[in-house]
């Protein structure tokens, strides 16, 4: 069973468009500048099953990753960099302007999978994958690059599932004149784990490239994983800052963040889980 993105990872996916009067709106003008975002598609015959990781090289699949990247590049209309996500993700599950009915809310909290996310010149696109991991969302990520009047796209996640709804989101932040691109996944299940990975743009290329951030046992990294903390921080006596892997705040880089591990001598004892807390402070190059 799939639990809500909200259980995990705090998202703000259950008030997406939401207003005063708790109603949603597809708006003309979001009408007009939303674009269909691409399907991949392509042949599963060669899977042995799709937990299968072979399936995520399989040539048909190669193919088609590199047909959907380059339909990416055709979202590259000044209205539809300039409409709010929010926005076009309405009138993406609507298709036409308008108030959502009563039915139309509910089928959207409840059945909705949110794929585009973002700002103004930078945009995750989540694509699901027909063969891989279907039980589990398994999906595809690419983040967009708008600058000028050309969308540079750049493949973020790959072969990425997991047992929760809407479970991945992305964050920005500034360190001196380079801007810092987040994207958080959630794996849900009993054990649930995050996972962040970060980016920053070339500036020659104006595509995306690993940020490492962390010291992983192989050397510098990107990526970061931690056990999810599943109460406030308060409830055991830790700091209020002390939630899992906040690493972006206001639009910095924090100075400390907090990792958890379940382990057998762990002291928190969160939801029958035992976990142990440890803290990284950011050095000015990495978090060790």
């Amino acid at each position: 069973m799939k639990l809500p993105l909200l259980v995990f990872l705090g998202f703000t996916f259950g008030i997406i468009g939401l207003s005063q009067n708790g109603s949603r709106v597809c708006k003309k003008s979001a009408m007009a500048a939303w674009k269909p975002l691409p399907t991949l598609r392509y042949s599963c015959k060669g899977a042995k099953d799709e937990w299968d990781e072979k399936v995520l090289k399989l040539p048909a699949r190669m193919s088609a990753l590199k047909l959907v990247s380059a339909q990416l590049e055709a979202l590259n209309t000044s209205a539809w960099w300039q409409t709010p996500v929010d926005d076009l993700t309405l009138c993406d599950f609507r298709r036409k302007p308008g108030t959502f009915s009563a039915a139309e809310q509910e089928k959207f909290d409840s059945n909705y999978v949110i794929k585009l996310m973002g700002n103004n010149h930078l945009r995750l696109v989540l694509l699901p994958d027909p063969c891989y991991q279907t039980e589990y969302s398994g999906s595809v990520g690419y983040l967009l690059n708008h600058k000028q009047s050309t969308t540079y796209v750049s493949k973020v996640l790959d072969g990425f599932f997991t047992r929760a709804d809407n479970a991945v989101n992305i964050d920005f932040a500034k360190l001196g004149e380079e801007e810092i691109i987040e994207v958080s996944t959630g794996s849900g299940g009993l054990h649930p784990e995050i996972t962040n990975y970060y980016f920053t743009i070339n500036p020659t290329t104006n595509r995306a490239v690993p940020k490492n951030l962390f010291v992983g046992d192989k050397g510098p990294t990107n990526e970061i994983s931690s056990a999810l903390l599943m109460s406030d921080p308060e409830d055991f006596d830790l700091p209020p800052d002390a939630v899992t892997l906040k690493v972006i705040t206001a639009n910095s880089l924090a100075p400390t963040i907090s990792i958890y591990s379940e382990e057998d001598e762990g002291t928190i004892d969160d939801n029958g889980r035992k976990l142990k807390r440890t803290v990284l402070k950011w050095n000015g190059k990495v978090y060790k």
